[in-house]
């Protein structure tokens, strides 16, 4: 019996906004965000069954003083991840 195949995640985000970052801290952060949203999708586990998820607003929480772009990226793909899997604000 063949494995059956995995299921592709897509993240659009229509808006991000980033304060205090200078524009190589934000390019960065695009940078890491991808790469950890390619985890998180690939990563399976508990994302909902077909259809589209829709997250009108997201706060991924307050970050600790002097944190890297990095540290920021990753937090923001974490708290999509559990607003996806969790049902946070869908639509």
């Amino acid at each position: 019996m063949k494995p059956a195949p995995p299921r592709a995640v897509h993240f659009e985000i229509g808006r991000l906004t980033l304060h205090g970052f200078s524009a190589g801290q934000q390019r960065r952060f695009v940078s890491t965000l991808q790469s950890s949203l390619a985890d998180v999708g690939a990563s399976g586990g508990d994302w909902p069954a077909g259809g589209r998820r829709t997250i009108g607003h997201l706060d991924a929480g307050a970050l600790r003083s002097g944190a890297s772009p990095e540290e920021a990226a990753r937090l923001v793909a974490t708290s999509l991840r559990a607003a996806v899997s969790g049902g946070a604000d869908r639509r």
